[in-house]
């Protein structure tokens, strides 16, 4: 009950925002414009916030960085491997193996480890989260592009176009900047604090909502047994290989909680975006999203009740 209580939530508030979008209450436009508000002002400032004041170097946990690049590396491999063995096309290749890796860690992964671990949890998942993004963000691109991959001159395009992106990630440099801010225990002024917590405070409730308001079940309507393959490799075989070598390496409690949430999360909205812009089958994508989403809620749920019955 303790676990329902804490996942749950999360996933009512983006059925509210849905049922809002479906009856009117909030326009596509204004989605639009939060989302943007949320990606460049209020998530990059609840980041720096938590992991700026925190301590870093208690805060910090290599294990649950490794495990979480061996994790996400291993699934890529075999997604992979898989796609070139399925007869499907170039398009459906790149958001096949995009969707099965690059999960929905700031809008879902956040709110749900906050909820259930608090707020030494949402430190950890905040720092996991920097250097996960650019990671995921680098294997998304080379997903989508290598099926169309013409030659040299091509590849030099793409690895410019993952630098760019990399460096001028809002998420990523938030990230950054709060750590390095925590290193050098520099002490954030009463009234920018303040201001940073006011931020905060609005980051995760209206993420949630442009969540649930940003889907649509109407795109959401082909390649359905491709989209449930690439939901059971993101929500199920990349979190059972996170949780096992983050058991090899001895995690347990609250990190151990924090890698699991942040690794079962569902493949994130902007895989639709992202296929859209380097020729993925969007369609696809947007299936993926919208199922991967609805089964995340019993997996996540799942995960932390075996995570607590085994004592972990």
């Amino acid at each position: 009950m303790d676990i329902l209580q804490a996942v749950l939530p999360v996933f009512l508030v983006i059925a509210i925002g849905a049922a809002a979008r479906r009856f009117r209450f909030i326009e596509e436009s204004f989605i639009d414009t939060a989302n943007r508000l949320v990606y460049y002002l209020l998530l990059p400032a609840l980041l720096f916030y938590k992991i700026g004041a925190s301590n870093f170097r208690e805060a910090f946990n290599a294990p649950l960085v490794i495990g979480g690049y061996a994790a996400t590396l291993t699934t890529f491999l075999i997604a992979t491997l898989l796609s070139r063995k399925m007869a499907i096309t170039p398009a459906e290749r790149g958001s096949f193996v995009q969707a099965t890796v690059r999960g929905n860690l700031a809008y879902m992964g956040l709110p749900i480890v906050f909820s259930a671990v608090g707020d030494i949890g949402l430190t950890k998942a905040g720092i996991l989260l920097g250097f996960m993004v650019p990671l995921i963000n680098s294997l998304a691109v080379v997903a989508l592009v290598t099926p169309h991959d013409n030659g040299k001159q091509r590849g030099r395009e793409n690895a410019r176009r993952v630098a760019s992106q990399l460096a001028t990630n809002p998420i990523i440099l938030s990230c950054f900047l709060g750590i390095l801010w925590s290193l050098f225990r520099i002490p954030l002024p009463p009234m920018a604090e303040r201001t940073l917590s006011i931020l905060s405070s609005a980051t995760l409730p209206l993420a949630l909502l442009c969540l649930g308001g940003a889907f649509s079940f109407e795109r959401a309507r082909s390649g359905f047994r491709l989209a449930a393959l690439a939901t059971g490799m993101k929500v199920i075989l990349l979190t059972a290989l996170a949780v096992a070598v983050y058991r090899w390496m001895g995690l347990t409690g609250d990190d151990l909680h924090v890698g699991v949430i942040m690794m079962g999360c569902p493949a994130a909205v902007v895989t639709y975006v992202m296929a859209s812009q380097l020729k993925g089958d969007a369609d696809l994508a947007s299936t993926t999203i919208v199922l991967s989403t609805a089964v995340s809620a019993v997996t996540i749920t799942g995960w932390l009740f075996f995570l607590n019955a085994a004592g972990w």
